[in-house]
């Protein structure tokens, strides 16, 4: 069955992140918290308000397949410092935090822009990314700041569709709206547990980039080993790939 259509992950398949100074950030939450507060913290117990709000972030992804809003990652923290703010600093302080890659712009794969050109010609492109505090209509800024949203179909965000990957809806919902089947869909991301496993679970083939980190995971909770389908550093070897199992490698 001919391939129709390639999904990408987001962060390190497409975009590197850049290296931020989170004691600057923690230092300006901080003052936000007790300005608005009217409180004092000792930095060690604002720390650990955040250690537990970034730790529920984790189990949260990790155990129920969704991804916390920064509202949700806020009430968290608010509730073990006892804090209560206004509406309306709350509401910017989640701006804040959700703008903050704005600042501190991530950098895309170089060979990507180019790859997605030519790619986006002869099949149906969509991106599946979990989103974390930074939510899909801040990606989708970078991606329309780096002119690459032509090339997509779909965009499936995990704030927006209420699952994160592996969960099948992540993959099921942008496969439907593609029109295509998994066998006729390959997915490319970075990640074992949730990009490789969540792929092949629906039925999908799945790549792995390891371009810019290399995640080496033994396998799933239950000791099931991840595989990938392929393994690539580089997107240009994608299209070599998808004419190898499209029986086109000749041509």
């Amino acid at each position: 069955m001919p391939i129709k259509a390639i999904t990408f992950d987001f962060w390190s398949t497409l975009y590197r992140s850049k290296t931020v100074d989170y004691t600057k950030r923690l230092l300006k939450l901080k003052e936000a918290v007790e300005r608005g507060s009217s409180s004092t913290f000792l930095t060690e117990q604002f720390e650990a308000a955040v250690m537990l709000a970034r730790e529920t972030w984790s189990r949260t992804w990790t155990e129920e397949h969704r991804t916390m809003t920064a509202d949700e990652w806020l009430a968290v923290m608010l509730h073990e410092l006892s804090a209560t703010l206004e509406l309306e600093l709350l509401a910017e302080i989640r701006l804040n935090m959700e703008n903050s890659i704005l600042t501190d712009l991530p950098t895309l794969a170089p060979e990507a822009k180019p790859v997605l050109a030519d790619l986006s010609t002869r099949y149906r492109l969509a991106i599946i990314s979990d989103t974390g505090i930074t939510p899909g209509r801040v990606l989708r800024q970078l991606l329309e700041q780096d002119n690459l949203t032509g090339y997509f179909t779909h965009f499936t965000f995990s704030d927006e569709v209420g699952r994160s990957k592996p969960h099948p809806d992540a993959f099921l919902t942008t496969l439907k709206t593609l029109s295509v089947t998994p066998a006729e869909a390959v997915h490319v991301g970075d990640l074992l547990r949730t990009d490789i496993a969540g792929a092949q679970a629906v039925g999908m083939r799945a790549v792995q980039y390891v371009g810019i980190t290399h995640d080496q995971a033994d396998g799933l909770e239950d000791g099931t080993k991840i595989t990938p389908d392929a393994v690539i550093r580089s997107h240009e070897e994608l299209e070599p790939l998808l004419r190898q199992w499209d029986g086109r490698e000749n041509y």
